[in-house]
């Protein structure tokens, strides 16, 4: 299972012990270099940053624990583990888990009330209708069937919990609802980051703040969280494993037995330290799902509005009032030294799946500008008149279960007639972009000057690498000569991604003995031209 594969809340809410057991549901294949495993946590943690910001803690406290067993649990089984070079990434890695692991104990609370207030509105929608039945059996059946106010009670019940939940639409179907929003929503990220870089807050407070923090100084924040939670043995467990970790990154990493089994998917831990190691237990009670706060009261969800007939979906966008001037004296509390911008509002809509992997995997839509391969041809025209590859980087970002491509990057880059690699350079530069913009790699883009439309053996190991990163990413095949001239690619799964991440041949090109490798990701696929969807374009290549 692909690393970003997760189906949290497909049917309702779920407790934190379900979310984590699907966090684990992923291949680690240590035949894969550890630098791209540790750009695959990165991605991890881009796709938690967003669903947290977007108020959906689920999806985040998901990526957030497949980080922390990927960086806790995984990486010392890789025979790289030990490689000097490595040795600061790692370390800040397991740096940023020890944090992440606060965060996570914070919202557990949260997401298993949430679970809860759902299983008791199923509860009570079952309740009334197994009545309603029973009531209908006897005598009075046809008083019941008449009565308009019992009718109308049953909808009530059964709505309750259903008023908040997000319309479903399929992306094909709604393609300029889908670019509208998209468009709404990016504005509106852009303003409420300009708004929280002028009042001096960072992501993480303004986050905070959303989910119903009062974001005050780390000291105080600490202190509120244990007093609002009663977290104080479970803070101190963490703290136990941060100190662990800090002590760990000191020591030669440990010899690991190949027969030793990962815990069963329904045991709830936080990613096991490997064996022969002390101090911290993972499995303690303090770990363990606390108890789970009665404060939490949920917002009210926002009536549903429907396109007018025959115009679009105008969406009400948000505009941040310019923050007031500091005070000239005086120190205000923490609660209102700063304004932070209103919460996101939950959106109206969501994008269901309408296309899954070979194994029945839902897959979420992607969204793609129908102007960016010609914009691509045109920036790769000068090395493909001299019979040059060119490659660039599809990114984009997550908006109501949709990926929506909207920055094309070429990176600095070597080609030849029929490779097109990026250096090493040009690799770090990549990623620094994207982790600085909140971007998520959905694929790649290149260009056959002379072949035909197709992926050759190297191109599948390359796609590889994104597909394990993310399970929608996409592969384009620019092909300017031949018809057809272009073409969208996944790799099945299964079986080709599996097949491709375990092979080990080393000739540059090299025949597969399975053929089903891979497939058409548009006809049909998961992936959607948006009309006039906008994108950018980076270029990073030197000279």
């Amino acid at each position: 299972m692909a690393l970003s594969r997760h189906s949290v809340a497909t049917t309702g809410p779920l407790s934190v012990e379900e979310i984590v057991q699907q966090a684990q549901e992923f291949e680690f294949v240590p035949n894969r270099s550890l630098k791209n495993w540790l750009r695959s946590a990165q991605l991890l943690l881009t796709e938690a940053a967003i669903c947290e910001q977007d108020g959906d803690l689920q999806k985040a406290y998901l990526y957030l624990y497949r980080h922390a067993e990927l960086v806790i649990g995984k990486f010392p089984k890789h025979p790289e583990y030990k490689d000097p070079k490595l040795k600061a990434d790692l370390a800040q890695a397991q740096k940023v888990v020890q944090k992440n692991l606060i965060k996570l104990e914070q919202w557990k609370p949260r997401i298993n009330q949430q679970h809860q207030r759902y299983l008791k509105a199923v509860e009570r929608r079952n309740t009334e209708k197994q009545r309603v039945q029973e009531e209908r059996l006897n005598d009075v059946r046809q008083f019941h069937a008449n009565d308009p106010l019992r009718q109308s009670s049953i909808g009530s019940e059964d709505g309750a919990y259903d008023r908040d939940e997000a319309q479903a639409l399929n992306a094909n179907e709604h393609r300029q609802l889908a670019v509208d929003l998209a468009h709404n929503e990016i504005r509106r990220r852009d303003a409420s980051k300009q708004s929280t870089q002028r009042a001096g807050l960072s992501p993480s407070t303004v986050a905070a703040r959303r989910q119903g923090f009062v974001a005050g100084s780390p000291e105080q924040h600490d202190k509120s969280s244990r007093h609002h939670y009663g977290f104080d043995t479970v803070n101190e467990g963490i703290r136990e494993a941060g100190r662990h970790l800090q002590h760990r990154s000191k020591r030669e990493p440990p010899k690991v037995d190949a027969n030793q089994r990962a815990p069963g998917p329904s045991s709830y831990q936080y990613p096991s330290v490997p064996a022969k190691e002390t101090a911290v237990d993972w499995r303690m009670p303090a770990l363990q799902p606390g108890p789970k706060s009665e404060s939490y009261r949920p917002p009210p969800a926002l009536p549903t509005k429907e396109p007018p007939d025959g115009g679009r979906y105008q969406q009400d966008q948000y505009v941040p009032p310019v923050p007031p001037r500091p005070h000239q004296s005086g120190s205000p509390s923490p609660a209102t030294a700063t304004p932070s911008p209103p919460p996101a509002a939950p959106s109206k809509y969501t994008f269901k799946p309408t296309a899954s992997t070979e194994a029945g995997t839902p897959l979420r839509t992607v969204l793609l500008p129908p102007d960016l391969r010609s914009a691509f041809l045109n920036l790769a025209h000068h090395n493909t008149s001299r019979n040059l590859e060119t490659c660039g980087i599809l990114c984009g970002t997550l908006i109501s279960n949709a990926l929506f491509i909207n920055h094309l990057i070429i990176p600095d880059q070597l080609s030849s007639s029929d490779t097109c690699d990026t250096t090493e350079e040009g690799d770090n530069e990549l990623f620094d972009f994207c982790d600085s913009n909140d971007l998520l790699v959905c694929g790649w883009i290149h260009t056959h000057p002379s072949q035909t439309c197709f992926l050759s053996s190297r191109d599948l190991h390359t796609s590889s690498g994104y597909q394990i990163m993310l399970p929608e990413a996409i592969a384009i095949v620019c092909a300017p000569r031949h018809n057809p001239d272009w073409g969208i690619f996944r790799l099945t799964d299964p079986p080709g991604l599996n097949h491709v991440l375990n092979c080990n041949q080393k000739g540059l090109f090299h025949p597969h003995s399975e053929t089903n490798l891979y497939t058409d990701a548009l006809r049909p696929g998961h992936v959607v031209e948006g009309p006039g969807l906008k994108f950018e374009v980076v270029d990073l290549r030197k000279g």
